[in-house]
């Protein structure tokens, strides 16, 4: 694979690593290759310039011309790596890799949401309806993270509307192979759930680092009352602040991803659209970190 070398500075580190991967998920069936047809751009290149694409937030035109290909053939590759599951075979490949070369250890994890704006302010593809919290329609990022390396373990995309809690276990059991037992879940009030809390002991055999929601006062309040169930909602988890403060990093993540990968500032509409940024976010955000500790 060659790319040019006159490219911003910090765009280049993207050039210095291959995705055999991506060729793979590509390849034409027996019937498509019976059928003829162009032979096409290479989709390893063409996923290069989608992530330079990212990195720049240049419009499809530049970056096509950059490539010496037509806007339309990105846009297509564009479509069909998402359609083939090819950025989140890609994204969950590089978690691996992360994992085999031992940069993260598993025994803190923090998970949280992150609400994205649609483009155009108003209702569009997938976004479901008005969140009365966020104060627009929009969709959600849901993240789980190992919280020592700031390293992505599994991602899921939904519309604006979804409740983290519900989704909670589904991030979890993706990113179980990598999690260690006798660690930590770390998550904010959103997640305070007692199945979720029992799902963490029984089936991880870890803790729960979620503070406990306060409730409002009832009728038959009383302090003996609220005190037995803080003891029974207490079970199985975790509420040191010295542990739960690491929660932190996952708003980090966020941060850099709208920030440095500009999520959420594509001229583009739709839950569709907006999985492909994301996907593409978070890909360049490991490629990244692999780099600085110096991983080709």
């Amino acid at each position: 694979m060659s790319i040019t070398s006159k490219l911003p500075e910090k765009v280049q580190f993207v050039a210095n690593f291959s995705f055999p991967l991506v060729k793979k998920l590509c390849e034409k069936s027996s019937v498509e290759k019976f059928l003829g047809g162009r032979p096409g751009y290479d989709k390893e290149v063409l996923f290069v310039w989608l992530l330079i694409k990212k990195i720049t937030n240049w419009d499809f035109r530049t970056i096509a011309s950059m490539a010496g290909v037509s806007h339309p053939t990105l846009i297509r590759a564009n479509n069909l790596f998402l359609k083939k599951g090819v950025y989140e075979k890609v994204l969950m490949s590089l978690v691996g890799k992360a994992y085999n070369l031992g940069l993260f250890k598993g025994f803190y994890a923090a998970m949280d949401s992150s609400f994205v704006h649609t483009f155009s302010k108003k209702g569009e593809l997938g976004s479901e309806g008005w969140n009365e919290y966020k104060k627009g329609y929009g969709f959600k990022l849901h993240l789980l993270i190992d919280a020592e390396s700031k390293i992505p373990l599994s991602v899921k995309i939904t519309n604006g509307l979804a409740s983290d809690n519900t989704l909670a276990i589904q991030l979890l059991k993706i990113a179980k192979p990598y999690l260690k037992k006798g660690g930590y879940i770390l998550a904010d009030k959103g997640y305070d759930d007692s199945d979720l809390v029992n799902w963490i002991n029984k089936i991880l055999k870890d803790k729960a680092a979620i503070p406990i929601r306060k409730y409002k006062r009832g009728k038959n309040y009383s302090w003996r009352g609220r005190f037995a169930n803080f003891q029974a909602r207490a079970k199985g988890r975790c509420i040191k602040k010295s542990i739960y403060n690491r929660r932190s990093s996952v708003e980090r993540i966020f941060s850099s991803l709208k920030r440095t990968y500009h999520l959420g500032k594509e001229e583009t509409r739709g839950i569709l659209n907006f999985a492909k940024n994301a996907y593409l976010a978070l890909i360049c955000y490991i490629l990244k970190r692999f780099w600085i500790v110096g991983i080709r």
